[in-house]
């Protein structure tokens, strides 16, 4: 099969003077009424299925119940045209899910759209526990509380919960979420073999579900399906190898990253990509991270939002004052209170550390808010109370008040200049973008938007160009964008909606990615 698939590639010439791809309402045949009411959405096909998407989908990863704004964005998605929404059953341990169903019930009791009309996808495979010991052997115990499987009891139960929070019926698609995680497995030895083996028995379990009605198809979410070069990659040709044809049938869509950086899914590997195999072979291709890649050891949002209400300025004014009480602070703490153990003061250092990682921190915002929240402040609070309980069990009353007093300054100054270090990361970032936004609409002079589309643009000008950028690649069916707010929905339908328009061609794309910034 593999063979004949290259002869057809080879025997098929692109035309670098045509669009790189055109979703039009003629090849899509947009027959179902969700679509006759948003005739502006470009769509593709999921072959297997029979099912029409628009060509953008909500993705759910970091939607939760605590934030109305995002069960509002995904109702203002749906209204908009968007009718895929991904999510799994271990974002946000659950409420992803939850938050969804809720939006959903509503929608359809309400009559402002029907079940037919929606492309539901969800995903298992983690499982996070805090005691990872009582479980058996079916898991593949990863780190300390998380652990992977995709048994057919797991899976089971997995579609259980997501239909109940879902308050669904039926799937359209449940993909195995990162099976190749398996391999990193802590417990017992685990091979690439074994993992085929058990992808494979988890489609024949996955047959059963579709026979029962539950999900009307099956797939995979993959970090490295679309990269040979990966430790832990998995290979569609070899998945397809081992599958019999009644599980080929059922097997209906792969799920990778995608972005302007990360572009593993559309480069040749054997003289083909995942995205050509994929689509010939009718296995529908959704891709997920558009807009934060993973690159140079970092994660890098595709963002440059037009909020402007603190000037770069400022920050690093800002920035450069707080530094100085803080070290100040600390050096007050070293100083003032010989007292105290010096176990404990020499934990206060953190002017010094921080002021010497200063440029390394601002080039990585998302590391950098990481950083600050998961190993400075909770390493300052450890510190924090390790001072207090001294204060108490020593019985420093002559400097209790003073004590006290400087523990108060303390934290409202850590939270400040945390903040600072957070927002000059976050101007850098901005700064960066900027730059390759200005490059993209150089190389590419129709990415630029008229006054009319600059009018409806409501965050981030670098985030609608990247998604027009990626969805003019035709083997790319659906792009899954997190959509957390209203002012994400409206950029993504921008986006959505001039690439329908958009002259990309194969000769414009390679300039695009061959820019050096996107190396």
């Amino acid at each position: 099969m593999f063979s004949r698939f290259l002869q057809i590639l080879n025997s098929k010439p692109i035309n670098k003077f045509n669009k790189f791809r055109k979703f039009s309402i003629s090849n899509n045949v947009k027959s179902n009424a969700f679509f006759q009411n948003h005739s502006s959405i470009p769509t593709s096909k999921i072959i297997k299925s029979n099912q029409i998407v628009s060509r953008l989908g909500f993705g759910s990863y970091r939607i939760n119940l605590k934030e109305i704004e995002y069960q509002n964005a995904l109702e203002h998605a749906i209204k908009s045209g968007i009718n895929v929404i991904d999510t799994s059953a271990n974002f946000e341990s659950g409420e992803s899910e939850e938050a969804i169903g809720s939006v959903l019930e509503n929608m359809f009791k309400n009559e402002l759209v029907s079940r037919e009309d929606l492309v539901v996808i969800s995903k298992a495979g983690y499982f996070e526990t805090s005691n990872i010991e009582s479980l058996d052997n079916s898991f593949a115990k990863v780190t300390n509380n998380s652990a992977h499987s995709i048994t057919p009891e797991f899976l089971m139960d997995q579609i259980n919960q997501s239909l109940k929070r879902l308050k669904l019926n039926k799937l359209d698609i449940f993909m195995l979420n990162n099976p190749e995680r398996m391999m990193q497995a802590k417990n017992k030895q685990y091979s690439i073999n074994n993992l085929y083996n058990d992808i494979k028995h988890a489609f024949h379990y996955l047959d059963s579900e579709v026979t029962r009605g539950r999900i009307k198809g099956y797939g995979i979410c993959s970090n490295t399906m679309a990269n040979p070069d990966a430790i832990d990659h998995i290979s569609l040709p070899t998945i397809l190898e081992r599958l019999p044809e009644s599980s080929k049938q059922n097997f209906i869509a792969v799920q990778v990253p995608f972005n302007l950086f990360e572009r593993d899914a559309i480069q040749e590997f054997q003289e083909s990509s995942l995205a050509q195999y994929a689509k010939f072979n009718d296995i529908f291709l959704f891709t997920n991270r558009p807009l934060y890649s993973i690159t140079r050891g970092g994660i890098r949002p595709l963002v440059n939002t037009r909020n402007n209400d603190i000037s770069y300025e400022r920050i690093t004014n800002d920035l450069a004052d707080e530094f100085q009480i803080f070290t100040q602070l600390e050096t007050e703490l070293n100083e003032s209170y010989s007292v105290i153990d010096l176990k404990i003061t020499s934990k206060f250092i953190w002017s010094q550390i921080l002021s010497e990682n200063l440029n390394k921190l601002s080039q990585n915002y998302f590391s950098t808010k990481y950083y600050i929240e998961k190993q400075v402040k909770p390493n300052i609070s450890n510190a924090l109370e390790l001072l207090s309980n001294f204060i108490v069990t020593n019985k420093l009353m002559e400097n209790n008040e003073k004590l006290k007093n400087w523990i108060t300054q303390y934290q409202l100054e850590v939270q400040k200049i945390t903040n600072l270090i957070i927002s000059y990361a976050y101007f850098n970032l901005l700064s960066m973008n900027n730059d390759l936004d200005s490059i993209l609409s150089t190389i590419s002079p129709s990415l630029l938007l008229d006054d009319d589309n600059k009018s409806q643009l409501y965050n981030s000008p670098l985030s609608v160009k990247a998604l027009r950028i990626l969805l003019a690649n035709s083997s790319i069916g659906c792009i899954l964008v997190g959509m957390r707010n209203i002012n994400y929905v409206n950029d993504s339908i921008l986006a959505l909606k001039l690439s329908d328009d958009d002259f990309l061609t194969v000769e414009s794309l390679k300039d695009i990615y061959n820019c050096s910034l996107l190396q």
